[in-house]
């Protein structure tokens, strides 16, 4: 009897010093085991899927769709002082996140943009998202202004953005005392917050002769603000290629932005810049405005059917310098009639 007891007492103080060893998960404690369920929403409108083939195009429903994220960034803001508590780096699908009991305004996006960027998250009116500037700008002229004036309104050239996913909880508790029966589960929705634009030009005699077209587009937003969608103070200019369809004498882009400026007076101008084989630069300028303020045109669909003529080999003279170089540094006058 006295060697069962020994070997009980030894027992006993062996589970006693493992106990230190073993490491407690607090899932259901004061400030853990919050569970924050993300879902990213790719879906598009059927008008504008309708536009595209993306089942021969997957790299192209990748643009317009956004690629889906491994990774989101939640971002928890004290909902008297807005400032940054507590972020944590979670996969696609969400996962545990550990904050201190309290009401949280919370923001939740997704990681692994090429040229899109995201400052700003020490606060949340202060977290942004933006593209690069490319150096060159747009100056929007009348025709009544003189070209040596320097009248205008002067838009800078920023590089065209790639699908940002975006998800906001407003107040969101987190309890003092979470119940040990059952995880408390945040739930962020993420949707875009750029927007996917298509470009026609649909009438161009002699598309066999351009070598590249380039487009400027005016009146875009710089970026916008993740907690309330607003943009910056001044419009920019958006710079992207067309494709060319030479047998179908046309110009086709699709093309990402944060969206229109939304001051009322800001026109959306396309300015299309030509090079032709022989090295001729030739300029197009289109007011789309209408078209894009239009609330029927769901497939945010832009169509130029004015005819654009491009000249043959023979062609040296032009609007343009006939010297084929990077537009990066340059101003760009837009002529509006």
């Amino acid at each position: 009897m006295r060697k069962i007891r020994t070997l009980l007492f030894v027992l006993g103080v062996l589970l006693m010093a493992l106990v230190p060893a073993c490491r407690r998960i607090p899932m259901y404690e004061a400030g853990a085991g919050i569970y924050l369920r993300v879902s990213v929403d790719r879906s598009l409108d059927p008008a504008m899927e309708a536009q595209l083939d993306l089942n021969a195009r997957p790299d192209l429903r990748d643009k317009v769709a956004g690629k889906m994220p491994e990774l989101v960034h939640a971002c928890f803001y004290d909902v008297v002082s807005h400032e940054l508590v507590k972020e944590d780096f979670l996969s696609a699908e969400g996962g545990f996140v550990d904050v201190p009991a309290g009401a949280y305004d919370v923001i939740v996006y997704s990681l692994g943009t090429e040229a899109t960027q995201v400052s700003g998250t020490e606060t949340r009116a202060g977290a942004y998202a933006f593209t690069s500037a490319t150096g060159a700008r747009v100056k929007m002229q009348s025709v009544s202004t003189k070209a040596d004036e320097g009248e205008g309104d002067e838009q800078p050239v920023v590089f065209e953005p790639d699908h940002l996913f975006v998800g906001r909880i407003a107040g969101a508790m987190v309890p003092v005392h979470p119940s040990d029966a059952e995880t408390v589960v945040l739930s962020a929705g993420l949707s875009r917050l750029s927007e996917s634009w298509i470009l026609e030009v649909v009438d161009v005699k002699g598309a066999e002769h351009i070598r590249k077209a380039e487009v400027y587009l005016t009146g875009q937003a710089p970026g916008r603000f993740l907690w309330d969608g607003r943009t910056s103070n001044h419009p920019c200019a958006l710079g992207f290629d067309t494709e060319i369809d030479v047998t179908k004498g046309r110009l086709v882009a699709v093309f990402n932005t944060f969206g229109r400026y939304p001051q009322a007076e800001t026109d959306v101008i396309v300015n299309l810049l030509v090079t032709t084989a022989n090295g001729s630069r030739l300029r197009y300028v289109f007011d789309v405005t209408s078209q894009w303020l239009n609330p029927d045109n769901s497939a945010q669909r832009i169509v130029i059917e004015d005819t654009v003529e491009i000249p043959g080999d023979d062609y040296q003279g032009g609007g343009f310098d006939p010297i084929v170089n990077d537009w990066d540094g340059e101003t760009i006058p837009v002529i509006i009639e």
